[in-house]
């Protein structure tokens, strides 16, 4: 056989392999991830690590890509949504990941009772109705209940027979809106909430702490990424300025309610888990691959992620049971 035909029968080979890995990489069924922050966050790289964790022991062949908004507020959100909106058209997915409030309120929302792409909210604070997601049968998720319950046995713990008034402080976007929404429907008894409030901009955050000084003997720190300085330039304050200003600045024992808030610089905080979040929104994502008929049910994330950093606990005067201790240490949040 000549050299010309041999060349020529690689060459047709080596197409036709390409030609079908193109085939095959084409029918897979994908999967987009649409993250409200950005992926240095700590909050989305532990989703993110939930997602990795259960496609390692997948053995359905899936295409997965991630698009971020960046946590843009303001005049930034609306051209991060349309960003967003040109990923989904250009990846045309099987099913849309919306993670977070604002990821569904600016995109995913504009979805529900499409034929596509399937709508798998996750980590949403306000209720599944409020994004129109009810009856629609290309809709699922799993919402988020801040583990309120167990910061009240916490503080029963650290302060027993006290009866403590509580601050909650967060931002006013959709995601602080709707975390206050849950702190202010929660019964707290024999603690009392005294005081709820959203901050338009760092300033105005600063003034409500000094504010609460006297209401309150704590400061639920709610979400806080996105918050503004307050300037011409929109300028988002980094989560560790906010975190150590609050610690330093307030004579309420600050407690955080999202993961960020001790890694931060913070001293304590209760947060749901997001690696759990990342782990149910994938197998969820998977389920409905394979039974695309049917949404799976809408469930709720039911465990709950400790941090602390003992240093800034013993500057107030906080001893925690050790089974906090221990519970912050093997999620890898114990920040001496």
């Amino acid at each position: 056989m000549s050299a010309i035909w041999k060349n020529g029968l690689i060459g047709a080979f080596l197409l036709g392999f390409i030609g079908l890995l193109g085939g095959f990489n084409a029918t897979k069924p994908r999967i987009l991830v649409l993250h409200t922050g950005n992926p240095n966050s700590a909050w989305v790289r532990d989703v993110d690590l939930g997602i990795q964790q259960i496609l390692k022991n997948n053995r359905r062949p899936v295409s997965v890509q991630w698009h971020y908004l960046g946590k843009s507020y303001t005049n930034q959100l609306n051209s991060a949504a349309v960003d967003a909106h040109r990923a989904i058209a250009q990846t045309d997915p099987d099913i849309l990941i919306a993670v977070d409030d604002e990821s569904n309120a600016h995109v995913a929302r504009y979805y529900a009772g499409r034929n596509r792409p399937k709508i798998l909210f996750v980590s949403i604070n306000q209720s599944p109705e409020w994004y129109g997601y009810v009856g629609a049968k290309n809709v699922s998720g799993i919402a988020e209940h801040l583990p309120l319950t167990a910061v009240r046995d916490a503080l029963l713990a650290m302060r027993p027979g006290q009866a403590l008034r509580i601050a909650a402080l967060g931002v006013n976007n959709d995601t602080g809106r709707a975390e206050l929404a849950q702190v202010q429907s929660f019964d707290w008894s024999p603690h009392r909430l005294a005081f709820a409030e959203a901050a338009g901009n760092f300033a105005d955050w600063q003034a409500v702490v000094g504010r609460v000084a006297n209401q309150a003997e704590v400061l639920l720190v709610l979400s806080y990424g996105g918050l503004e300085r307050g300037n011409a330039e929109h300028q988002v304050v980094p989560g560790a300025e906010i975190a150590q200003w609050v610690e330093t600045n307030t004579p309420l024992l600050p407690l955080g309610m999202h993961i960020n808030y001790v890694e931060d610089g913070g001293g304590l905080s209760f947060s749901p888990s997001p690696v759990d979040f990342g782990q149910q929104a994938m197998n969820m994502a998977l389920t409905w691959l394979d039974q695309p008929a049917v949404a799976p049910p809408v469930v709720t994330s039911s465990h709950f992620h400790v941090a602390l950093r003992p240093a800034r606990l013993a500057a107030h005067n906080v001893q925690l049971p050790a089974i906090y201790v221990e519970a912050a240490r093997i999620g890898n949040a114990y920040f001496p």
